[in-house]
């Protein structure tokens, strides 16, 4: 990642403390959360699936970081748009290209369109998987390739790259056709997802085994029951609607632009006295 880029991100991605990780329900976050283990040590307690949440072990004391989240305060890596309005309030402590380049429904079109995951391999300073699958298969997930293969979005999307220092991406995007991503993301399931059984344990139809030995990272669900935490709302709208994000009046936990046209957001009951 560039040094220009790097240094604007929160203090917090930069220090070692006592945290642990929120997952949610994509390879995107898991991924992400595998990422942190392998680099800090930072192992998944929660999870999180946008209207619960969930913990695996209450008695671990620890500072809680959501992956692929767009937490509204807190600490999270994030890829959404989290800003309505240019004026919108913005969660200092999200680690988010989106949040520091100030993109909102205006410039909707300018935002970074990758996943969470190569965010942080990115700012992690990993290196890029060997093999031509691997690389594919990173830009598989949250179809971060499409940006590539569409006149409108390509030179946001090679610029992007260019400021993560990915330029063999750009390579080999150029040589790839659109069709064998759309292939390799049948054949991998990037798309499946992640959720809690009737007995609290986690399960998804990703091919896990296969994923580990194509990223080299130790890529599996955690085995302990998870038990609920805490309830929220969820709900959703259209941005047309509202003009900020303050025009929403609840207490929101978690918040993103799903598309120029269309929020979704998570916030606290309120209880009666």
């Amino acid at each position: 990642m560039k040094k220009e880029l790097k240094d604007m991100f929160p203090k917090w991605c930069f220090e070692k403390g006592n945290y642990s990780t929120v997952l949610t329900n994509d390879l995107d976050s898991l991924l992400g959360c595998v990422i942190e283990q392998y680099v800090n040590g930072y192992e998944i307690n929660h999870f999180y699936d946008f209207n619960t949440l969930f913990v695996n072990d209450p008695n671990y004391q620890s500072k809680l970081i959501g992956v692929d989240l767009a937490l509204h305060n807190g600490r999270s890596w994030c890829n959404h748009v989290v800003k309505v309005s240019e004026g919108d309030y913005v969660n200092p402590k999200t680690a988010n290209i989106n949040a520091i380049n100030g993109i909102h429904k205006d410039n909707y079109f300018d935002k970074y369109a990758m996943s969470t995951a190569l965010l942080m391999w990115s700012f992690y300073d990993l290196p890029l998987p060997k093999t031509k699958l691997g690389k594919m298969l990173i830009l598989s997930i949250d179809s971060g390739f499409l940006g590539h293969y569409n006149d409108r979005f390509k030179d946001i999307h090679t610029h992007y790259l260019e400021l993560l220092e990915f330029p063999e991406l750009i390579d080999l995007l150029n040589e790839t056709d659109i069709e064998e991503f759309y292939e390799l993301q049948q054949q991998y399931k990037t798309k499946a997802t992640i959720k809690l059984n009737d007995e609290g344990y986690l399960e998804t139809n990703l091919p896990l085994s296969k994923l580990e030995g194509v990223f080299n990272l130790p890529l599996e669900l955690p085995r302990g029951q998870f038990t609920l935490q805490k309830k929220y709302i969820d709900y959703a709208c259209s941005t047309n609607k509202i003009n900020s994000k303050s025009d929403i009046k609840r207490q929101l936990v978690s918040f993103a632009l799903t598309n120029r046209n269309f929020c979704k957001f998570t916030y606290l009951k309120r209880e009666r006295n």
